[in-house]
């Protein structure tokens, strides 16, 4: 007779993939066949999070655990550390010593994300690591720290979230060595990042996929869109904008982004209310004579402006038939934009946009154009946050979102995840709906980052 407990581990496995930490660890304690098959997936991932941080020593940290039970770090695949247990804002040197100690016994590691500027304690470590395929740290290093930053090797994605100038001048040498590997190039929040670094930097990657340069305040979207002729399999891009008086450039065909799927746009202007960026429309004109086919787009502006119809109308024209996700942050769009989207995009599954609470059921009405729509994201009105009360989204007004769209299965808002469990009604017409929520977790991925599905 077959139990669970006498399941294939393997089966075990892929059943306890689809739980939750909490669960695991719960599922751990039914018996020994069940922990064999919970601590590959426990373990696959090591996460340092603020909430974890704020209660060191009193509670032990996953790299204390592996470095007790060092079987387990056979296991590891990712490494994410999002924030470092500190006295009086200075890291703890017992909690880095672990973290080390932890990554030096992960002979499998294939991704590490370290924000916190704590990665000089690491750097001998990577090295070592010939799996490690994805890299998203803090890059504020000595000459010394960069130059050993730049002996990592074998790398398919880079993540560089701020940078001192050494670091940024060793970046055209360490692409050199990564011209095989690297299809994806992140560059974030870094200020001595010039057009010359860039320029030699991507002409030794002809074969990346991804590129994303935001914020860097000596590189704007015309010299992003001249150096993507060195990067023509592009197929996910990010750049930051000002509005200005100069034309975008239209690129040869030679330079043209064909296979681009993904496109975000992080633009810095001081507009009327009612001033859609010029910029934008001949952005998606370029797109146009690319002849490319965007699965998702994202444009994000520095102060809310109320974006017009015709701009919503020329994007729809142009991409329409085969966006999957939209996003327009710090962006306010009238009901009949809305409701073009919903009904222009007939594959549409992820909206992020602000929820009008004031005009909610015109809202919901407009949203129910569309017959795909799984998920939407309230990205908050970011100047009422700011300077005054802003007004949340309540239960009653999403269970008022969730009737009116019949596919609608998720609302992202105000940190939290609100999901809908559907049944067919005896009385009506309308689904039943019950209303599970969670709390949001917290982004792994930069906003103008593609999304999942859209990923390159």
């Amino acid at each position: 007779m077959v139990s669970a407990d006498n399941l294939n581990l393997d089966c075990l496995e892929l059943i306890f993939a689809h739980l939750s930490v909490n669960d695991l660890v719960s599922v751990s304690l039914v018996s020994r066949s069940f922990l064999a098959g919970v601590i590959p997936r426990l373990y696959r991932t090591l996460l340092i999070r603020l909430n974890q941080t704020k209660r060191y020593p009193a509670i032990i940290s996953p790299f204390a655990t592996v470095l007790a039970h060092p079987n387990l770090a056979r296991h590891v695949r990712h490494i994410d550390i999002r924030t470092v247990p500190a006295v009086k804002s200075t890291p703890r040197p017992d909690f880095l010593r672990d973290c080390s100690l932890t990554i030096a016994l992960c002979l499998n590691l294939v991704s590490f994300t370290c924000t916190p500027n704590v990665l000089p304690s690491f750097l001998l470590d990577l090295q070592r690591k010939e799996s490690l395929q994805h890299l998203r740290v803090n890059a504020t290093l000595t000459p010394d720290q960069a130059h050993q930053l730049a002996q990592i090797r074998n790398l398919n994605s880079i993540t560089l979230d701020t940078a001192t100038p050494h670091t940024v001048d060793v970046l055209s040498r360490w692409s050199a060595n990564l011209t095989a590997t690297l299809t994806t190039l992140t560059l974030f929040a870094i200020q001595d990042l010039s057009e010359c670094i860039l320029e030699s930097t991507l002409a030794n990657l002809p074969k990346l996929t991804g590129l994303h340069v935001v914020n860097c305040m000596k590189i704007d979207h015309n010299i992003v869109l001249r150096l993507v002729s060195y990067t023509p399999r592009l197929e996910s891009l990010s750049f930051t904008s000002w509005e200005t008086t100069r034309p975008t450039p239209l690129l040869p065909v030679s330079a043209s982004l064909r296979l681009l799927k993904h496109l975000s746009v992080d633009t810095r202007c001081e507009l009327s209310p009612n001033a859609t960026p010029s910029l934008w429309n001949a952005i998606i004109q370029l797109t146009r004579a690319w002849s490319c086919s965007l699965k998702s787009i994202t444009l994000k502006l520095s102060d809310k402006v109320l974006i017009g119809d015709l701009f919503i109308k020329e994007l729809l024209d142009t991409h329409g038939a085969t966006l999957t996700h939209m996003a327009l942050l710090n962006c306010a769009l009238s009901l009949v934009s809305v409701r073009s989207i919903c009904t222009r995009c007939v594959d549409l599954e992820r909206f992020a946009i602000n929820i009008p609470v004031k005009d909610l059921y015109s809202f919901a009405d407009a949203l129910a154009a569309s017959k795909s729509l799984h998920t939407l994201s309230d990205i908050g009105d970011t100047h009422h946050s700011v300077h005054g009360q802003r007004i949340f989204v309540s239960k009653p007004d999403i269970y008022t979102i969730m009737e009116a769209v019949p596919k609608l299965q998720r609302i992202i808002t105000d940190g939290r995840v609100w999901t809908a469990i559907r049944w067919p009604s005896k009385v009506s017409m309308n689904d039943q709906i019950k209303l599970h929520l969670e709390r949001k977790k917290s982004p792994p991925n930069h906003w103008f980052m593609p999304p999942a599905g859209c990923n390159t």
